[in-house]
């Protein structure tokens, strides 16, 4: 196996070519320069986290990585946003980790996933194969969740009875061999409308295989009055007949991918069910119609989502989060500007927002979450995109926060408007701490940064 290790948002890697460099070569070309829309399809068969939509806060141009073959002898290849664990042809593995994280350490990853989906243990945190399919529990519940919101999945079942209460064509062989000499049953079959079904029997059989784990609690929801509990109970309740033995089976039912016009959050969750109970038998290089190739995640996503569990802390009811990938909270430009025109803004965080006609009129602060490397400082485009969000909602102040490594300096910096004093855009770096021990050293120093944070972020 080749594995070719990268750093996320970063420039001219060099990995190093072994005897087989067009495999190699032809292996990185199925998917270079390919973005997270492509690899969410049926044909590349990608866990990705966000779940992919029409919305996603990701440019046509901006892909998992791109080659640079100028030098044969040694390639080099440029990383964007997204991380993960890529496996290819030819036997060829890529991870792509945090440009924050220590050698093969997944400290800042695993963190902020636990942070965004509400769970915490102490996990594997390498960067090995078994390590980043860990990353797939994390994923269960959010999927859940938003799978459940449209119901409990029905479907129509065909089921086997012999009883005295005939509801649907009579089985005469199944008749002949149960009920002769005739007992007073009849054997025959029915079709039901029902919850219990392949795709809620997939999901309960992966309830119950992580339930088995040593972190199947902090995944599913200990809290009786978590969303979690109440989505696994409902599940558990709609399975009567599951049956630990009948996973292979179900498992095979299951690999077809869901086209009902109404459960389509089902089919994400359908993939991940999959990707979990199969993953032992994942191996790369393997052909198999129904593998799955990789998990990815969009980084400036989990960035955001991380700060805004985070601000939320602080903020409170007074923070507003707007989502680009769902369309949540869609502000306009212009009045009288309608859907066909489709100039919406989405600022990450608004502060203390007024509201007129269920559009936010003013706020007091704008805060944008960048994930990007600022190294040489805020860019144009940034900067008139916080210029548009202070003059649009009133604003005085915005705040840009970004990741940092622990030993680049970098300190918070403000720009004032050039004619009005009273506009103020503050950079402000969150220093991502560098720690050789364990995760939970990790976790407390991250801690600390969150709270230097809050002291540092007054509006």
């Amino acid at each position: 196996m080749k594995l070719i290790t990268l750093k996320d948002n970063t420039q001219n890697q060099v990995f190093a070519l072994d005897s087989s460099p067009e495999k190699i070569r032809r292996a990185l070309d199925s998917i270079a320069g390919k973005d997270l829309k492509s690899l969410a399809s049926e044909k590349f068969r990608f866990i990705i986290y966000p779940p992919f939509s029409k919305e996603l806060d990701l440019k046509d141009n901006d892909a998992i990585f791109n080659v640079d073959y100028s030098d044969e002898t040694t390639p080099r290849i440029s990383t964007g946003n997204i991380m993960g664990f890529i496996s290819l042809k030819n036997d060829i593995r890529v991870n792509i980790t945090s440009r924050f994280d220590l050698n093969d350490k997944n400290y800042f990853l695993h963190y902020m996933l636990q942070k965004i989906c509400n769970v915490a243990y102490t996990p594997r945190t390498d960067a090995g194969e078994d390590s980043f399919f860990d990353f797939l529990y994390y994923l269960f519940p959010g999927y859940l969740n938003n799978a459940l919101k449209q119901g409990v999945y029905r479907a129509y079942v065909t089921r086997e009875y012999n009883d005295a209460n005939v509801r649907g064509p009579i089985d005469i062989a199944r008749h002949i061999r149960y009920n002769i000499p005739f007992n007073g049953k009849v054997a025959y079959h029915t079709r039901e409308y029902t919850t219990d079904n392949n795709i809620t029997q997939l999901i309960r059989h992966t309830i119950e295989y992580i339930r088995l784990r040593s972190f199947g609690k902090s995944i599913l929801g200990s809290d009786v009055y978590s969303e979690t509990f109440d989505n696994v109970k409902a599940i558990e309740q709609a399975t009567s007949s599951y049956s630990r033995n009948t996973r292979q089976q179900i498992i095979s039912k299951n690999l077809r991918p869901i086209t009902h016009p109404y459960y389509t959050a089902y089919e994400p969750l359908r993939k991940l069910c999959i990707a979990i109970l199969m993953h032992k038998k994942l191996s790369y290089g393997e052909n198999s119609e129904h593998q799955i190739n990789g998990i990815l995640f969009d980084g400036a996503s989990l960035w955001e989502e991380y700060l805004n569990i985070v601000l939320e802390e602080q903020f409170k009811e007074k923070l507003r989060h707007p989502n680009n990938r769902t369309g949540k909270g869609a502000q306009y430009l212009f009045k009288n500007d309608g859907h066909q025109n489709r100039r919406w803004v989405f600022p990450d965080f608004m502060i203390g927002c007024n509201t007129a006609k269920g559009q936010v009129d003013s706020a007091t602060a704008i805060i944008d979450a960048k994930y990007k490397q600022l190294n040489g400082g805020l860019g144009r485009d940034d900067a008139f995109q916080m210029l548009a969000y202070l003059f649009r909602f009133k604003s005085k102040q915005g705040f840009l926060i970004h990741p940092v490594k622990f030993n680049e300096t970098h300190r918070a910096s403000s720009l004032t408007l050039y004619n009005d004093d009273s506009i103020k855009l503050t950079i402000m770096p969150f220093t991502v701490p560098e720690i050789k021990g364990s995760f939970e050293k990790f976790r407390a120093a991250m801690r600390e940064e969150e709270n230097n944070l809050k002291r540092n972020l007054i509006v």
